[in-house]
């Protein structure tokens, strides 16, 4: 039944969630809602298995959402608030949501000794079924194109995209913690954005380089390991 939950939260509702509110609101400010991640993770991480939340992980993960916010400026001052935007950013935001639990539910599986590669495989299985049906009854088309690139494309979002990516993203999940491990949501449109400058000529502005020096301090302040306190007893270091 946790291995369903978690197909349903990481690989079904969470993607239906972010792929319609991309239909309202730019992909910018998607991935600065989806950013949100971190503190989400460190919250649901203290509710659920009372973790302490560490200070610099806050601290470094509302860095980050700020300067992911610098990035995205141009894209996100040039969209007008209507109601759809409020759809938009409401489906973010649950799929954000989505996305944490799933993270809760992979830390509480690694923790009674699964192995991420044997949840996600039957995750993935129970969230390409249910989006199946999904699409069934909905009477959405199934659609395929036998050329190069659309299949190409396919092997890349299914292999190196998904399996690969999210196993190492949930073992990181099982060995640092959520809340430090979901601080990778800040770090892609970074790797995106790079990408981008190579390929599609993406011009960096004083404001998305301000954005970029504070999602790199962000990522400092999350992955700082804090030092433990001495505390004296009896006149000596304990």
């Amino acid at each position: 039944m946790i291995c369903l939950a978690q197909g349903v939260c990481l690989f079904c509702v969470n993607f239906m969630c972010f792929y319609t509110a991309s239909q309202w609101i730019p992909s910018g400010l998607i991935a600065v809602v989806f950013s949100t991640s971190t503190l989400w993770n460190a919250l649901n991480a203290r509710v659920f298995f009372r973790q302490k939340i560490a200070g610099n992980v806050m601290a470094g993960g509302a860095m980050g959402l700020f300067g992911l916010a610098c990035l995205f400026w141009p894209e996100l001052s040039g969209h007008s608030a209507s109601r759809e935007t409020l759809i938009g950013l409401g489906l973010a935001l649950l799929g954000t949501l989505c996305f944490s639990a799933g993270n809760m539910l992979s830390s509480l599986q690694q923790k009674a000794g699964l192995r991420p590669l044997t949840t996600n495989a039957w995750g993935m299985f129970y969230g390409a079924t249910i989006l199946g049906l999904y699409c069934l009854l909905s009477g959405t088309p199934f659609t395929f194109e036998w050329n190069t690139r659309y299949v190409g494309s396919l092997l890349f979002l299914v292999i190196p995209g998904s399996v690969i990516a999210f196993t190492a993203y949930l073992t990181l999940v099982g060995r640092m913690g959520p809340e430090r491990a979901a601080y990778c949501t800040v770090l892609f449109p970074i790797v995106a954005l790079n990408i981008s400058t190579w390929v599609e000529d993406y011009q960096w502005t004083p404001a998305a380089l301000l954005g970029l020096v504070l999602v790199m301090a962000g990522n400092v302040l999350v992955f700082r390991k804090t030092r433990p306190v001495a505390v004296v007893v009896g006149g000596k270091l304990a």
